[in-house]
């Protein structure tokens, strides 16, 4: 999805109007954070891009416009499968550089550099930018999330539990705590702890019973310790949420063949 994704984006990001002030203002850096929050509510919904692109438009200075479309390129290039399209990332850095040429030696978007150095797969050189950025300010919700990336895209489990726990004291408003909880909650079911992912999902659920991916990722989380009533509980929450929702469905599938096979073992076998 990443590389199509981005390929529809690039377009209209030349047809679309930025504000032509090349410095960094105070009403432009309220405006960037207002268009981050929107982008960092990005799943697999290209609506919640657009909005976020859309308001970075709004504020008055364009070097902290051009670093929010580096930033929801990022995202855009994630593909389905965890890995990131290289015409996303190298774009996202051609925005990025220009955001630097007016307004260098500003962290809330040199940080993004980081994310785009940990997706290419150059940790030596997130490691600097993430370095350099943190000696001058060392407890930013942003950075601390980069750092989240830099571990987690390694597999480091001990390192991104850390690292999360430090951006949740740090993050300054109440999605951001959810969305990191969310965040946690995915790191430990990519990282195959499945009794740790349960606990962060039904913990996330409660604050967002109307999210179909924190059910869904609970349904997940409960296949693959294969509890699979309770898998089949939260998946029936997440399409009664969103009837169209194709992984809900796809899972689904998989746990009626699951749960009939089972059935008939039992019948089999007298249990």
């Amino acid at each position: 999805m990443g590389q199509v994704l981005v390929e529809k984006i690039l377009p209209s990001l030349t047809k679309m109007e930025w504000p032509i002030t090349p410095v960094a203002t105070e009403l432009g850096r309220k405006t960037y954070e207002i268009g981050l929050d929107k982008a960092d509510e990005y799943k697999h919904d290209a609506k919640v891009l657009a909005s976020a692109l859309r308001t970075f438009q709004t504020g008055d200075s364009r070097p902290y416009a051009f670093a929010g479309v580096a930033y929801v390129l990022v995202l855009a290039a994630r593909e389905n499968d965890g890995s990131y399209a290289e015409i996303g990332l190298s774009s996202a850095l051609d925005w990025l550089e220009k955001a630097q040429e007016m307004a260098p030696d500003i962290n809330d978007i040199n940080m993004i550099e980081a994310f785009i150095y940990v997706y290419s797969g150059r940790y030596a050189d997130a490691r600097l930018v993430l370095d350099y950025l943190e000696s001058a300010r060392p407890n930013d919700y942003h950075l601390h999330r980069a750092e989240i990336a830099f571990w987690q895209v390694q597999g480091m489990l001990e390192e991104s539990v850390a690292w999360y726990e430090k951006a949740g004291n740090a993050a300054e408003t109440v999605p951001q705590k959810l969305r990191l909880r969310s965040g946690l909650g995915d790191c430990y079911l990519a990282m195959e702890q499945y009794e740790k992912a349960v606990g962060i999902y039904q913990e996330a659920v409660h604050f967002s019973k109307e999210n179909p991916w924190l059910w869904h990722y609970l349904s997940l989380a409960h296949w693959n310790l294969e509890e699979d009533e309770e898998a089949a509980r939260c998946n029936k929450h997440a399409l009664n949420l969103d009837p169209d929702f194709a992984e809900a469905k796809k899972l689904e599938a998989m746990l009626k063949e699951r749960m009939e096979v089972g059935g008939l073992k039992n019948r089999l076998f007298g249990r």
